[in-house]
């Protein structure tokens, strides 16, 4: 359910496996841990397969402070994908912040965009 530095603290998923360019993607986060972790899908971030090279900005406008998300719970958000994306393998990144402040970045399982 979920792949990156994150793996034994979250689930981090989309709700499909393909999309569209300009889709919506439904991402799902579920803290696994047992302490309570800072989360804020809003600044998730399409990256590419690999996780190294960052995708164009959905240009959603979001607040910088992660939220409390508290062990076992889970957070939903909805993503517009940019229309310019190029048909490919994607995933999201995004960070979440442990306990002692540090910054962890998690990446969603690999999703592809086809041609519309």
């Amino acid at each position: 359910m979920s792949c990156g530095g994150g793996l034994e603290r979250v689930g981090f998923a989309t709700d499909l496996l393909s999309y569209q360019p300009g889709g919506r993607v439904g991402l799902s986060l579920v803290n696994t841990s047992a302490t309570t972790l800072g989360i804020n899908l809003c600044l998730s971030q399409v990256v590419t397969a690999d996780g190294k090279t960052t995708g164009p900005s959905d240009g959603e406008s979001c607040v910088l402070e992660p939220q409390p998300l508290e062990p076992g719970a889970r957070v939903e958000v909805r993503k517009t994908l940019p229309a310019s994306l190029i048909p490919g393998t994607w995933r999201y990144e995004t960070t979440i912040r442990l306990v002692n402040g540090a910054g962890e970045k998690v990446l969603t399982p690999a999703f592809t965009v086809t041609g519309s």
